[in-house]
């Protein structure tokens, strides 16, 4: 049965893998591997873990119990619900919380699991999303000094996040005013925070200019190893497998999708008779170009978002998108294409997250 194929290049995966990890520890900094837009994708998983990688973290617990056979260390990318206690203490060695509730809740549930779970202590640095807000010093000395002192529960370390919900940029000031706030926890506890985890891929910018600041050790990262981009300054880095289209497609050839074509045709390139608004109500604008060819591909939106996708022959050009249909533009292309034939497209981050959550689409790996 048709499915347009997602191929995920698990080979050049691995070696990114085992790039990153040795490129971060050269400053002193131990990665945790984000598998999550693979969708909880054991083989992926594996590549990490093979590439060095001992912490596997994901966003979704469901995710997590795929990957008990892997051997790795496991970690909920969030703060767990109320509702999933039992589920995150089976299936996560490691989550990251900021409710003392939640808190207790784990310990209770760890007891009576007979398991130590690993708790990593978030601060809100400014970005606004999950973490207590870096002002309230009390609120985070007291939940450090909960999380010790609760049977079942192990500090793994205090963290921060950047460049999510509120864009705030890890910067020389934001890590080194988190690294004073965790010694003066430290202080407050008598005790060493094993470590100090400064957000996510986005910090790497900082040890990538040689400004990383003295007291971060760990960072929890997916892109980097994922896309071989540095995102800050939106660079290629030539450690890493990465896309050679221009940078700012921030696509890579290690995930492409195909897509096989159901018919070809030469049609205008303006639509004939009144406008209105298209099958996801948005009105449209049109360039005159004279008729050309086009091909009509067996996806949609409801399957990978046609932006999102760049083709790898250069000479052809998307023109747009439905539910089940993707259509682009093949007149330069030199040899014709035909029904049957294939397109394939290099997938951005929000492409490839898309096509790992789709059961429409066919995922093949390839070990190169």
């Amino acid at each position: 049965m048709y499915k347009p194929q997602l191929f995920i290049d698990i080979g050049r995966l691995r070696a990114n893998a085992a790039t990153e990890k040795a490129l971060l520890a050269k400053s002193g900094v131990e990665v945790m591997g984000v598998n999550k837009v693979f969708d909880g994708c054991v083989d992926t998983a594996r590549a990490l873990f093979e590439g060095g990688i001992d912490v596997i973290a994901e966003s979704r617990v469901y995710n997590l119990a795929k990957l008990g056979d892997i051997g790795c260390k496991t970690c909920l990318l969030r703060s767990p619900c109320l509702s999933e206690i039992a589920e995150v203490i089976r299936y996560a060695d490691i989550s990251l919380n900021s409710e003392p509730r939640i808190v207790r809740a784990l310990s209770a549930e760890a007891v009576r699991q007979g398991v130590i779970h690993e708790v990593l202590v978030m601060v809100d640095m400014g970005d606004l999303r999950e973490g207590i807000w870096f002002e309230r010093e009390n609120e985070i000395v007291e939940l450090v000094r909960l999380v010790r002192s609760l049977p079942g529960l192990a500090l793994y370390g205090m963290g921060t996040n950047f460049n999510c919900y509120g864009t705030v940029m890890p910067t020389v000031k934001n890590g080194t005013d988190f690294t004073a706030l965790v010694r003066r926890v430290e202080q407050a506890l008598d005790i060493r925070v094993p470590r100090l985890s400064a957000g996510n891929c986005t910090s790497y910018h900082l040890i990538d200019k040689g400004l990383w600041p003295e007291g971060l050790n760990h960072l929890r990262i997916g892109g980097l190893h994922q896309f071989g981009i540095e995102y800050v300054d939106m660079k290629y880095l030539d450690a890493f497998h990465h896309s050679k289209k221009p940078v700012g497609r921030a696509c890579s050839d290690l995930y492409v999708l195909s897509a096989e074509i159901i018919e070809t045709n030469a049609k205008p390139t303006v639509p004939v008779g009144e406008l209105g608004v298209d099958a996801f109500l948005q009105t449209k604008t049109f360039e005159d170009h004279g008729t050309r060819r086009r091909a009509l591909l067996a996806f949609g939106r409801q399957d990978v978002p046609s932006e999102c996708c760049t083709p790898v022959d250069d000479r052809i050009t998307v023109l747009g998108q439905t539910s089940d249909h993707t259509l682009v533009d093949i007149e330069d292309c030199p040899d014709p294409l035909h029904v049957g034939d294939r397109v394939a497209f290099e997938l951005d981050y929000t492409a490839l997250l898309m096509a790992c959550q789709s059961p429409g689409v066919e995922k093949v790996f390839l070990d190169r």
